[in-house]
């Protein structure tokens, strides 16, 4: 269903002692370099099978946040933060609160796109 929407995903083999990702430079590994466990369920005999112990799914941001911006009028609630929001020491949104406040000073980069 997600593929169907454009918001595919990658699976990325993990520890199942959640010690590490089988990711980038230890993709290839069949053990964790850290508790030494099998990446792969093992059989009756002991012997490991090509599937997995545990698979971590990444759903990547950017596609999520082009499908919001390609409604209009869900880019307009995304923006509302930095459009009609009202400055009044009460919070409403997160935009209201000192974090977000202090980000903005610190990154006045950012602070200027309302998208962010």
């Amino acid at each position: 269903m997600l593929n169907s929407l454009g918001l595919g995903y990658e699976k990325i083999h993990a520890c199942k002692n959640n010690c590490m990702l089988f990711y980038k430079e230890h993709e290839t590994l069949d053990t964790c370099p850290i508790c030494n466990e099998s990446r792969f369920k093992m059989t009756p005999q002991n012997r490991p099978t090509k599937i997995p112990e545990k698979v971590m799914r990444y759903l990547p941001l950017k596609p999520k946040l082009q499908r919001l911006y390609m409604s209009t009028h869900t880019a307009t609630d995304m923006r509302w933060h930095k459009e009609k929001r009202v400055d009044d020491d009460v919070m409403r949104h997160l935009a209201d609160g000192e974090a977000w406040k202090e980000f903005d000073r610190t990154f006045p980069e950012f602070a200027v796109i309302p998208e962010m």
